[in-house]
């Protein structure tokens, strides 16, 4: 359940909140296909379905280590090893929680972080988690697409009517 909005840091919350919404409801999904279906790829996409999916979740996870330097739903998935799916789902289910607990608390959205390539602020390294998982569930969307697959409505209007904050009329 949401809770309501009030918090200095809640535009924030529901943009990872979708983040971490949008891949579940992609892993929930992606448990239906077959082992054949999750090794599709597509041209100028990240690689297969699977391996897409637990590079979504390695890359959250990094992220919130990154952000409060504990790692969430440890140990971090291996993008090059396999993982049920479920078990995937609970790695990201753990984000999410990591993510609650730290925007639940003052943010220090221009704190620079120490990365092993780059130094950026707390901000930017949010906004990259948010983006990063809506860039390849669209990679993903596009593989099953491709294979006549209707992917999952994965729009933020979507996840804003799933937790009754848009209404349509």
């Amino acid at each position: 359940m949401e809770r309501q909005a009030g918090g200095p840091n809640d535009a924030m919350l529901v943009a990872v909140r979708h983040s971490c919404w949008g891949n579940l409801e992609l892993i929930a999904f992606c448990g239906r296909l077959s082992p054949e279906q999750l090794a599709w790829t597509t041209p100028g996409t990240y690689g297969d379905v699977a391996g897409t999916l637990r590079h979504i979740v390695s890359a959250d996870q990094g992220y919130l280590l990154a952000l409060t330097g504990t790692l969430p739903g440890e140990p971090r998935v291996d993008p090059a090893r396999s993982i049920a799916l479920p078990d995937l789902a609970s790695k990201e289910r753990a984000v999410l929680d990591a993510a609650e607990r730290m925007l639940g608390q003052p943010f220090e959205v221009g704190r620079r972080i120490e990365r092993p390539r780059t130094t950026a602020t707390a901000g930017v390294i949010l906004a990259q988690l948010v983006h990063h998982g809506t860039d390849h569930r669209s990679q993903i969307a596009t593989i099953l697409s491709a294979q006549g697959i209707e992917p999952p409505d994965l729009q933020v209007w979507t996840y804003g009517t799933s937790i009754g904050q848009v209404e349509t009329k």
